[in-house]
């Protein structure tokens, strides 16, 4: 056992997002592409900070009033790993003793993302609002975290049933693929929604599917690499849950609900669709598109920290 937390600080940063005690806001927006977070902060009132360390890039500042970050993580639940317990530490721990302070007021985060569409009838261009999400990456499994929720649970078992069915007999994967669900906070997802509605932005709500991977974890065709999955997002696309399904895949979503759960953090996600199931290639111009994406979140923080 350990008599205190193992946080590795160099020069009273924190070694991977760069970060001194204090530079991060309690309200806090999660981007994959450092590029997008550039974006977010140019919607911000004021800029205080602004930290770049290896693929992070955190800016700080206000909104309308509210203290917000965004941090720029790069792509993937490993990446967002790092990124959340820093930012974890950064708000509940004192960096000289690495003991956790007590009565820490929880953070709210949502991420503002990209993704691929499952369903036929979703549209590119609309918005996916993950409620829960599905993990086919292995990070969550790392953090031992209860479901608490039946609805997880069924997805889990569903969505192991249904994926690994597809794999061909022949494959030495047929059967291994052992995925984890997580939930969004209903507070943000509520909140997400509402602001779409009131901005008239076509969205939906559903399951957001978060993968390891760009191409073969997307079944996406390159000659000369042989896929697992003839279509996982055929598959994908079967997964229902009373009506719950899975709307889109992206690469971060899985972790970040579930480990928030762990800490505490109030967490949503909302995700431009670019492509549609039958058209990975086709990727488009998604400068609006994204643009709705950034306003709804913005605009839910509002409401979220002036309903707290």
């Amino acid at each position: 056992m350990f008599d205190k937390s193992e946080i590795v600080i160099i020069d009273e940063r924190l070694y991977h997002l760069g970060i001194k005690k204090g530079d991060l806001a309690q309200n806090i927006f999660i981007v994959g592409d450092p590029a997008r977070a550039i974006r977010v902060s140019k919607e911000f009132d004021t800029v205080d900070r602004e930290i770049s360390n290896r693929e992070y890039l955190t800016f700080t500042g206000t909104y309308k009033g509210i203290p917000v970050s965004v941090i720029g993580t790069g792509i993937g639940t490993d990446n967002v790993e790092i990124a959340l317990v820093e930012a974890f530490i950064e708000h509940e721990f004192n960096f000289e003793s690495k003991t956790r302070n007590t009565n820490c007021e929880p953070m709210t985060l949502i991420r503002l993302g990209t993704s691929g569409g499952v369903q036929s009838n979703i549209a590119p261009g609309s918005q996916a609002i993950g409620s829960y999400a599905l993990g086919l990456d292995n990070t969550g499994i790392y953090f031992e975290e209860p479901s608490n929720d039946p609805v997880i649970e069924r997805i889990e078992e569903s969505a192991k049933k249904i994926l690994n069915k597809s794999i061909p007999s022949s494959s030495r994967f047929k059967g291994k693929l052992i995925p984890y669900a997580s939930k969004a906070s209903i507070e943000v997802t509520n909140a997400l929604e509402n602001q779409a509605l009131k901005h008239g932005v076509e969205y939906e709500v559903g399951i957001t599917s978060s993968s390891p991977g760009f191409y073969g974890p997307s079944s996406r065709y390159i000659e000369g690499l042989k896929n697992t999955f003839p279509d996982i997002k055929g598959s994908l696309s079967k997964i229902d849950i009373d009506g719950l399904r899975v709307l889109n895949m992206e690469m971060e979503s899985s972790l970040f609900f579930h480990l928030c759960a762990q800490m505490g953090y109030r967490a949503g996600t909302i995700c431009t669709v670019i492509s549609g199931p039958t058209t990975s290639a086709a990727v488009i111009d998604y400068d609006k598109a994204i643009g709705d994406t950034i306003s709804v979140g913005l605009n839910a923080m509002k409401e979220l920290y002036e309903s707290s």
